[in-house]
């Protein structure tokens, strides 16, 4: 944003409180029409919305639904030809997921201690 341009969400709060006109509203969002500025209020609205549900949420169901959005993004086309295999790949992310963190954690010990880490991770070949 340039000093010039103003967020939706302000310029709609002093429009409502007679410091903006309509148009110094659609100036300064940069919006052209009345149907721009609703829907760019309302997606202002829905991410409020999301950002408050999101640090509402425990750190188990947040790791949940990441844990899901992983899924459907890497397994999106499986999962369409085939919706009962997301339990499985959901125990596959997550038990991937703890052994990256069990060999991640064994990495910053070793290394505290004033080894490599690596004496004890399997290397893949790439």
């Amino acid at each position: 944003m340039t000093d010039r341009e103003m967020g939706v969400d302000v310029a709609l709060g002093k429009w409502r409180r007679g410091e903006l006109s309509e148009i110094d509203v659609y100036r300064l969002t940069g919006l052209r029409s009345a149907a721009q500025l609703a829907d760019a209020h309302i997606e202002m609205i829905e991410n409020d919305r999301l950002s408050k549900e999101d640090m509402s949420m425990t750190p188990e169901e947040r790791e949940a639904e990441d844990i899901l959005a992983q899924a459907y993004d890497s397994y999106g086309d499986i999962l369409r030809e085939d919706p009962e295999r997301l339990p499985d790949i959901v125990k596959a992310i997550t038990e991937n997921r703890r052994r990256l963190a069990s060999q991640a954690a064994a990495i910053f010990n070793a290394r505290r201690k004033g080894r490599s880490g690596n004496e004890n991770v399997i290397a893949f070949p790439r």
